[in-house]
Formats: structure tokens, sequence, C-alpha cells
């Protein structure tokens, strides 16, 4: 049976491991492209403690070469499909209706919407028709270039994203944001939004954030392509995010992770 998402009884940052079934994405294409591969990839996650699994079938990294509908639903639901029986949350990063839904009918309970425009997406009428959560996302790579007042920005795209999905029916206990790190910020925009994730909805929806092996990673550390250095330093950024109030990290590597987190909560809990 699916978990459902609902922060307010897991009193717990949850973490959202990423399942890339492509063969280009900018970390891990073409390592967990092929079914079985895949599925077993993310039972392994599960069993490091993943609270939600997010697939996707058509890489985002800059320069992606676009999947149609009919090439990403042929990639990614069968995994939805062997995972729906997991105990897990399954999550649908897409930008596709018509894969959104088929991902919907086969088990996910979130659609995460990269678009940063929700009103030429239609995915907000996918998520109000079946009931799942949605993550609503800043992006300044499609919506134009980030310049002045970011904060602000942020604040009225995001607001305009979430007045339309709930005029089209999503509830708003149901919307989480995602401010957009790396698409199409300058590395210190990242920053100063990772330093005050707080001011973007000041507590009122959760927050997905979403940095791991990221170039601001890169950047960060000059760690090139040390894995295991990115990675650590991803895990850094996670729970300088998780203090300023991020409900959801999203993460390629979820045993270490779990276990920061794990003594973060327990700070938190005992404060």
């Amino acid at each position: 049976m699916n978990k459902d998402y609902d922060r307010r009884f897991t009193h717990r940052t949850l973490i959202m491991g990423i399942l890339n079934c492509t063969p280009d994405s900018f970390s891990d294409g073409g390592l967990f492209f092929e079914h079985d591969k895949a599925v077993s990839h993310a039972r392994q996650m599960i069993d490091d403690g993943a609270d939600i699994i997010d697939i996707g079938g058509e890489s985002t990294r800059p320069g992606f070469t676009p999947v149609d509908d009919e090439e990403e639903i042929r990639r990614v639901i069968p995994v939805f499909e062997a995972l729906r029986g997991e105990n897990v949350i399954l999550s649908a990063y897409t930008t596709k209706p018509v894969v959104a839904r088929a991902a919907a009918e086969a088990g996910c309970s979130i659609i995460n919407d990269i678009s940063g425009d929700l009103k030429s997406s239609g995915l907000a009428d996918v998520a109000a028709e079946y009931g799942t959560h949605l993550v609503v996302m800043f992006n300044c790579r499609n919506n134009g270039a980030c310049t002045g007042d970011i904060y602000g920005r942020i604040k009225k795209e995001l607001t305009a994203n979430i007045d339309h999905a709930i005029s089209r029916g999503v509830s708003e206990d149901r919307i989480i944001i995602d401010p957009g790190i790396g698409f199409g910020t300058t590395r210190q925009q990242d920053l100063e939004i990772t330093k005050e994730l707080h001011r973007i909805t000041g507590g009122r929806y959760p927050v997905l954030y979403a940095a791991s092996r990221k170039r601001i990673v890169a950047e960060l550390t000059g760690c090139g392509d040390d894995a295991a250095a990115r990675d650590s330093a991803s895990d850094a950024l996670a729970l300088f995010a998780a203090l300023q109030g991020a409900s959801v990290i999203r993460s390629h590597r979820i045993k270490e992770l779990k276990a920061g987190l794990a003594v973060f909560d327990r700070i938190c809990e005992d404060e």
C-alpha cells in the first residue's frame, strides 16, 4: 500500500529518493534506464530509508533532449506498477498531463511538476482529478532570467501558480513548493535561497529542497567528479535546508542522509 504524505503526523524531515529512468540525466543517466535496474534501485532506496520515490522519464539537465508522451510512459509506468505495492510514497517527476494521469492510475501520490507554469502544463487539473499532492516549482530557466529581487520573483510566481492550482480544484493542504535550485538561478541566488528558505512561504506550505549533486555543490566544494565529496556536500546543504524549514529533501543517496536527518530531527524534538 502506498503511504500518503502528511508531515503533520510524521514530525520529521522526509527523504525523496531520485529515480532517473533516463539515458541522459546529468548525474546517473543510463544507470537505471533498464526496468529491472530501476526497480532494484528503487527498492534499495526504500530499504535505505526513503519515504518517497520520485520517478522521472525525461532528463531536465540543461540542454536535455525532450521525449514524447509515449516514450516517457514506456519508461516510467512499468516502474510505478512494480512499486505500487511497496510501503513508500510514489511521485511522478514530469511536465506532461498524459504521463501524470497514467502515473496516478498506476499508484503515484505526488505529481512533481517542474515546469514553473501550471497554466500551461495542465498538471493542476490532473492533481485535482486524482486527489494527489502537487509540487509547485519556481523555474526561471523556463520563465526568464532571474535578476533583481529573487525573493519577490519567487513569491510572485509561486503565488500565481498556487492560486491557479487551487482554482482548478487542488486542495490547499495538498500543495508542496520547490524553490527551483539550479533551474536558471545563479549559484549566489541558490545560496541566498538556501540560507533564507523560511522566507519563501513563511511556513504556510511544505517545502521540497532539491540540490543533490547540482552545480551549487560542485562550485561550493570544487570537488569535480568526486562522487563521495559531491554527496557529502549535498547532505550538508540538505541539513541546512531542513534547519531552515524544508519538509522534504530530494536526494540521490539515501542511507547517509537518513542518518544525518535522524540526528537533526532528534535534536529538534528535544528543543
